[in-house]
């Protein structure tokens, strides 16, 4: 009977090849979707989850209100560096505790193998205690992780690390060399640890024993529990342990332990735990993260792309198979007649559906293979081949085909098998006029999905378009940053400088600590004379050279530059005496004062420049001080010239005279400016790949509807022009019903984009406005597409011979 079913349902397939055609495309694009999606999904999912206990391990978070920026929260993954080691001491449910230091994709160390030529800048540097490898599980191809951070100046290295500093030679009780000049610290490989298999947030290149001297030195000293909040600190509870119970215990032990440090700074903090498995997905809002991170929010939102187009390409086939219900009624009418039950007719229609479903998804898969790289570049991904034939993507596929046969195909079959055998063969059962009503709400849905997502495109790349063309308060265009990174090279600043200046091409040149638009992370707390110490602002601060602001073009609205003897003197920004209530006029008369465990520090302000984007467009400019850097750690250059090329090859050998023992590595300033928008960039070009399609597989469905609706009303037709109707009249009668029903869903589409996107737009502190046209032109477009598809096929019917339909009658 199966096997009958199957014959049947592929002879039916076979018979209606425009039908099959467009349902094939339909639901083979929904599926290409659909995997697609599925194995990034799967990608995202299961990271730290190989680590033993990985239940119960936390990571401690920091919430920091009352800063006076505002209100402002500051949402850290870091906190300060006693809190971890204090927990483990005061709770007995915490039984080990770790903490790291990430050096940041910023401050890449240089590091080399004792006695070599050849020197590397590396990121992923990470200093951690002695109890990292209790906490995380790490399988070592050299030495074993057992005391592996416990002395001091040792260094366990990945494997990729280890392969490019001594290739096939063993590491292990080998010589490095970090850092140079004063900074410079010899260490000893103590082991190696394979790096290409787990997914963890974890990513490090290299770890250093905290108990170093140096930071290491420092960290482990600190008893400071409010500030300092720059240590991503981790604790391992007891099996068992309630995260919740104790969150609820930390309130009173951050005031036990550090409420005085809290009074004088006068900040109230709040610690948290997070599980680390869920830091990868679960970490919106977040700031200082060791690595990327994913968005859950994120691939929910693409999850449900997928799904709807994969209703959409349901949709056609509900359409389209209720549309032609009248020409296999007779079908029907006749298997009825021998015996056939409503059953079997019922998983006959069923079973072509689920068929038509099963092609799609073969098909889909060698093609999804084919625009796998398009899928890794759109999502900045790193999927391979082998992930589409996964079980766990397979499985959730081969269910979604046959839920989407199920559902393509549940309605039509209800519908074709409750036909009425004796009103088939009396000629009077017209199927398709007690439908009508269902398959326009059907093709509304449709509508309503190509319209919120064109108007979600054109919000996106509207506001990508906004933040590329935002007045960031610095030239963007025509920068270079060159990174010194080593005490030699920034001892040798002002002779580089000098000689960078000499270059054709180059028009200055100043020195930073951090290049523009690069996240500051630095703050100080401060406060005016006379002022409560305990009432303190978070100020961002960054030294810089004299001629900085005239080189990166930021504009003084009031007062002087820096110079290079000045100690004391600051610039700020405009949001720095808007903190602090003070007029421009009286801005250069003012001080402002640090007091911090009982040092005084006073800053005279000698000048005022423009606000400058710093950090996320997402967030407001926060306030700034810029000191006097004698000693930066990057060189900003200021060029006039199109070919960078040989610029480039200029300023490489003005480096390598001064500094022939140090890497040359720059940046081009507007391509970073570019990475503080990249997300959103990614999401309006995801939008536009899924508008696309919905608009395709809508358009392949209006195509086969208009006609089966031509076909049907041929007749008709014939007859309108017999008695002098035109093709316009025609076409018109035709298209006027799909008119309607884009007006409608644009009505039901417009306020349900209007609040999605305007939520979206809310995490923005520099954003559009969502005008009232993009509802008209994206409803103008869908309009335009639908009824140029409809069109292209209501012309040809209108232009057929009416004598070839009329002479039946």
């Amino acid at each position: 009977m199966f096997k009958n079913y199957i014959k049947i349902a592929w002879r039916s397939l076979l018979k209606n090849k425009l039908q099959t055609t467009i349902n094939l495309l339909g639901l083979t694009v929904g599926t290409i979707c659909c995997l697609s999606i599925i194995v990034f999904v799967l990608a995202q999912l299961g990271y730290d989850t190989h680590h033993e206990n990985t239940e119960s391990l936390y990571r401690i978070r920091t919430v920091i209100t009352g800063n006076g920026n505002g209100g402002a929260d500051f949402n850290s993954a870091t906190s300060s560096p006693p809190i971890a080691f204090a927990m483990k001491e005061d709770f007995p449910e915490v039984v080990e505790a770790c903490r790291i230091v990430y050096f940041g994709e910023g401050n890449d160390a240089l590091i080399k193998v004792q006695n070599s030529n050849n020197s590397y800048y590396e990121s992923r540097g990470y200093l951690a205690d002695s109890t990292f490898f209790k906490l995380f599980n790490y399988s070592f191809v050299e030495g074993r992780p057992s005391g592996a951070l416990t002395q001091p100046n040792t260094i366990v290295l990945s494997s990729t690390l280890k392969e490019k500093l001594f290739g096939n030679q063993n590491s292990e009780n080998q010589t490095l060399v970090l850092g140079s000049g004063e900074n410079e610290i010899k260490v000893i490989v103590t082991g190696v640890f394979d790096d290409s298999t787990k997914k963890s947030h974890l990513n490090p290149n290299y770890i250093l024993s905290m108990n170093s001297p140096g930071l290491g030195e420092f960290v482990r000293n600190e008893q400071n529990f409010a500030t300092q909040n720059f240590v991503h600190s981790y604790v391992k509870l007891l099996p068992g342990s309630e995260q919740k119970q104790l969150e609820r215990k930390l309130p009173n032990f951050i005031q036990t332990r550090g409420g005085q440090n809290l009074a004088d700074v006068g900040f109230d903090k709040s610690l948290f735990l997070q599980k680390v498995k869920d830091i990868h997905l679960y970490s919106k809002g977040i700031s200082n993260q060791i690595d990327k991170v994913s968005n859950i929010q994120y691939l929910y939102l693409l999850l449900i792309l997928a799904l709807f187009i994969q209703l959409v390409a349901c949709v056609n086939f509900i359409n389209l198979s209720t549309a032609r219900a009248n020409k296999r009624a007779k079908e029907i009418g006749i298997r009825k007649a021998v015996g056939a039950n409503k059953g079997s007719l019922v998983r006959q229609f069923l079973g072509e559906s689920v068929l038509l479903s099963f092609l799609a998804l073969l098909i889909s898969i060698p093609l999804t293979a084919v625009v796998l790289p398009f899928v890794n570049i759109l999502t900045k991904g790193n999927i391979e081949y082998t992930a589409l034939f996964q079980i766990e993507a397979l499985l959730p596929l081969v269910v979604l085909s046959i839920v989407s046969g199920l559902f393509a195909g549940a309605y039509p079959a209800l519908v074709l098998s409750s036909i009425k055998p004796i009103k088939v063969l009396k000629g009077t059962i017209n199927v398709s006029s007690g439908n009508g009503n269902f398959r326009k709400a059907l093709v509304v849905f449709q509508f309503i999905v190509s319209i919120t997502l064109i108007i979600a495109v054109i919000v996106v790349n509207k506001q990508v378009k906004y933040s590329q063309n935002l007045d960031m308060g610095f030239d963007k265009e025509n920068l270079i940053a060159i990174r010194l990174g080593t005490d030699e090279t920034v001892s040798r600043f002002s002779a580089l400088r000098s000689q960078i200046l000499n270059v054709s091409g180059v028009l200055d040149a100043a020195g930073s600590n951090h290049y523009p638009s690069e996240f500051i992370m630095g703050d100080l707390g401060l406060h005016l004379p006379g002022g409560n110490p305990a009432n303190q602002t978070l100020v961002k601060y960054n030294g810089v050279s004299d001629n900085y602001f005239k080189t990166v073009g930021t504009s003084f609205l009031a007062g002087r530059d820096l110079r290079a003897n000045d100690s004391t003197q600051i610039v700020v920004n405009k949001a720095t005496i808007d903190a602090f209530n003070i007029d421009l006029e009286n801005a250069l008369a003012s001080k402002l004062i640090q007091t911090y465990e009982g040092r005084v520090s006073e800053y005279e302000i000698v000048g005022v420049v423009d606000n400058y984007h710093f950090s996320s467009l997402k967030e407001s400019i926060a306030p700034i001080m810029l000191f006097n850097e004698n000693a930066p750690g990057w060189v900003i250059v200021k060029t006039e010239t199109k070919d960078y090329k040989t610029l480039l090859a200029n300023l490489e050998q003005s480096w390598e005279s001064t500094n022939p023992n140090t890497p040359f590595v720059f940046h081009f300033i507007d391509s970073e400016v570019e990475k503080l928008f990249a997300e959103e960039k990614r999401l309006g070009q995801i939008s536009i790949v899924f508008t696309c399609l919905a608009i395709l597989i809508s358009c392949l469905g209006l195509f086969g509807l208009i006609s089966f609706m031509a076909e049907q009303k041929k007749k008709e037709i014939g007859i309108r022009k017999v008695l002098g109707a035109s093709v316009g009249n025609v076409v018109n009668m035709l298209t006027k019903d799909f008119v309607k029903l884009v007006a409608i869903a644009l009505l039901i589409a417009a306020p349900l984009a209007y609040y999605y996107l305007e939520n979206w737009l809310e995490g923005f502190a520099y954003r559009i406005s969502i005008d009232w046209w993009l509802f008209i032109l994206a409803g103008g477009i869908t309009m335009v597409i639908t009824v140029l598809t409809v069109s292209i096929q209501a012309f040809k019917a209108a232009t057929a011979n009416p004598t070839k339909s009329l002479r039946t009658e």
